[in-house]
């Protein structure tokens, strides 16, 4: 992680940016505990909330982007990942 800049030589983020253990793991901590969430699935979530949409044409790392919300493409992952793995849980297709 220090060669990669993402830490200094002590241990410390390089970037105020970049979140601690603590933060990075706090959104899927939030996501298995929540009562909010009940009933739900197939949700994006970031920053101990359910995601919002991305607006297009922005540089900003916030929110799902159009293209991750595409069923046809979640498909054709779904069928390449069992291909490659050898295992289909659901056929889908």
């Amino acid at each position: 992680m220090i060669a990669a800049g993402w830490i200094d030589k002590a241990g410390n983020l390089a970037d105020s940016t970049f979140k601690t253990v603590q933060q990075g793991a706090a959104t899927q901590v939030w996501a298995a505990t929540s009562q909010q969430l009940n009933g739900l699935g197939g949700l994006y979530c970031e920053d101990c909330d359910i995601a919002v949409r991305a607006t297009n044409g922005t540089d900003t790392l916030v929110g799902v982007r159009d293209y991750a919300l595409n069923p046809q493409d979640a498909l054709r992952l779904w069928d390449l990942s069992a291909k490659l793995t050898g295992i289909n849980t659901f056929e889908l297709s």
